[in-house]
């Protein structure tokens, strides 16, 4: 029974915690950045997330930073000086299901909702 129990609270901590949701991530490195043909960026983490539909078809793992966002320029290079320094980031996913990046910190984690 224990055993059983340890094993429901670890996978539950497990998919709790990557899959595809809206809201703030935990504090992540980021492994891999995409530049899409439509001018969006695609970037991958670690803990890697699961379930998203990203833009142009690059998968479940990773969120997108669509061309439309209005701080697209900013999140890339903020996105880029994380993957070069490897300083962790947290970014914020818009509630939708695609994992959609509206908002993200450099350097940890956020310090409340958005726009607080």
């Amino acid at each position: 029974m224990k055993r059983n129990m340890m094993f429901l609270l670890g996978l539950f901590f497990m998919v709790g915690s990557t899959s595809a949701f809206s809201g703030w991530t935990v504090s992540s490195q980021v492994i891999k950045l995409v530049v899409t043909a439509n001018g969006g960026v695609n970037v991958r983490l670690s803990p890697e997330l699961s379930g998203c539909t990203s833009q142009s078809g690059y998968g479940p793992r990773y969120a997108s930073v669509y061309p439309d966002h209005p701080g697209i320029q900013n999140i890339q290079a903020n996105l880029l000086a994380a993957y070069m320094s490897k300083t962790p980031v947290t970014l914020f996913l818009v509630s939708d299901g695609t994992c959609r990046v509206g908002e993200m910190v450099l350097g940890g984690t956020h310090g409340g909702q958005p726009n607080e």
